[in-house]
């Protein structure tokens, strides 16, 4: 244990280093109270203002503040103060038991409540449909399977795609 340099009296629990050339010219040990008298404090962290906190979690300006729940998620305990505070939920089951909250966000961030997939039911660029979809996966397994020497399933994926590519009829 190092007494402060400044006042002599309390533990040291700060050290600065003086840093010259790349190289440590000193070093002063002190305590809290000297350092907050110096102008040195440990870092506080950042405090996000409510108004951040409400644009970041999807909160509309306009909207009145919902009441606070105290339901917790059966899956991890998790509560719903908890999600706001970190942005992330704790488990699956979390999705349900603050569906009712996490709806709004989900329409504001994908603008859609719902998953729908990478791609829609028909490409807008080309006209394609599911069908020319499940051909374009089928030639691209079957590409797969030449190239690692997987003949038998090769041999399957392409009776399969000309299956589908007469429609289903065999």
């Amino acid at each position: 244990m190092q007494y402060c340099t400044a006042c002599q009296k309390a533990i040291a629990t700060i050290v600065i280093t003086e840093v010259s050339g790349g190289s440590v010219t000193g070093q002063q040990h002190v305590c809290a109270a000297c350092a907050e008298l110096l102008g040195i404090g440990a870092p506080k962290p950042a405090k996000l203002s409510a108004e951040i906190l409400e644009d970041l979690l999807g909160s509309m300006k306009g909207s009145r503040p919902r009441p606070a729940r105290s339901e917790a998620c059966p899956g991890c305990g998790m509560k719903l103060a908890d999600f706001r505070g970190k942005g992330r939920l704790g488990c699956p089951r979390c999705y349900d038991t603050f569906r009712q909250e996490l709806m709004p966000l989900l329409q504001r961030i994908h603008e859609a409540q719902s998953h729908r997939g990478r791609l829609p039911a028909v490409l807008p660029e080309t006209g394609a449909t599911s069908d020319d979809r499940q051909l374009t996966e089928l030639r691209r397994r079957l590409e797969e399977a030449v190239r690692g020497e997987r003949y038998e399933e090769a041999a399957r994926l392409r009776d399969e795609l000309r299956r589908a590519e007469r429609g289903g009829n065999d």
